[in-house]
Formats: C-alpha cells, structure tokens, sequence
C-alpha cells in the first residue's frame, strides 16, 4: 500500500455568521468535492503570431465550486444553517478535512465561501438528500491538521 484511504471521517464545517470563529459541523454529509484550482486562458494573439495559431498566457486562477451531498433532516441545525448562509449571500468561512494515512487527524481545506445553491430532495421511497454548492470566494489553505 502507498498511503491510499477511503473519506470516511471526513468532515465540513461552516461559520455561523454571528460568532466570531463559531464552525460548526455540517451533519450527515456522505460525499463531497474539494476546491478545484483552474487557471484562465488569456488569449495573447497577434497580427505576427507564428503559424497563424493562436497564443495564449495563464491568467488569473478560479477556484471553484464544492458541493456537499448530504442526508437532509428539515429544521435540523445543518439544514437551518445553510438555509441562513444561502439567504444572507454572506460570505463564511469553510473548513474541509479529510483522512490521510500519514497523519491521524487529516488534511485540511480552509477558505471563504458563499453557498449558492441548497436543493433538497423528498422521493417517496428513499432516504431524503440535499445538495449544498458553496462558491469558493478566494484563496484556499491547505495544510496537516494540528
């Protein structure tokens, strides 16, 4: 084995937009995305570009969205959570961890974010889900978790 893990243990958390430094845990969640760092493509082309191609020169980096799939318990704190933070279009503080085999306590993302989107689902013969997209909103941070 070369350090491979599964997610389980992973966890998000997000500010509760009134105390300063309060995250809390998002609840439930059984699968998420991370950050996902694109770089723009800034064309450069000109009247004399080689080979009548055209050139072009990294630009500015977007980091994009996540989202986290979860199992939806309405009025439950995560589901009054990201209800609040989607309406107030504040941006938040998020927290990403995930397992590692190499440190017990796991790899963290930490960045500012704004949710999006929160589509919840009621079929009538499955458990309930919902899907929270956040934006993120700047730079990402990773590191060990202390």
């Amino acid at each position: 084995m070369s350090g491979e893990s599964i997610g389980w243990g992973a966890e998000a958390s997000l500010h509760d937009g009134a105390t300063p430094g309060a995250m809390v845990e998002l609840v439930g969640v059984f699968n998420l995305t991370l950050p996902n760092p694109q770089t723009d493509d800034v064309e450069v082309t000109h009247y004399k570009s080689p080979n009548r191609e055209r050139e072009y020169i990294a630009g500015l980096i977007e980091n994009g969205e996540i989202q986290l799939e979860m199992n939806y318990v309405a009025g439950s704190a995560t589901d009054l959570l990201l209800s609040a933070a989607k309406a107030s279009g504040e941006v938040r503080s998020c927290k990403i961890v995930v397992p590692t085999s190499t440190n017990a306590t796991g790899w963290g993302f930490t960045f500012n974010t704004y949710v999006k989107g929160y589509e919840r689902a009621i079929p009538v013969d499955d458990r309930q889900t919902a899907v929270a997209t956040l934006k993120v909103a700047g730079a990402v941070t990773e590191a060990a978790e202390a």
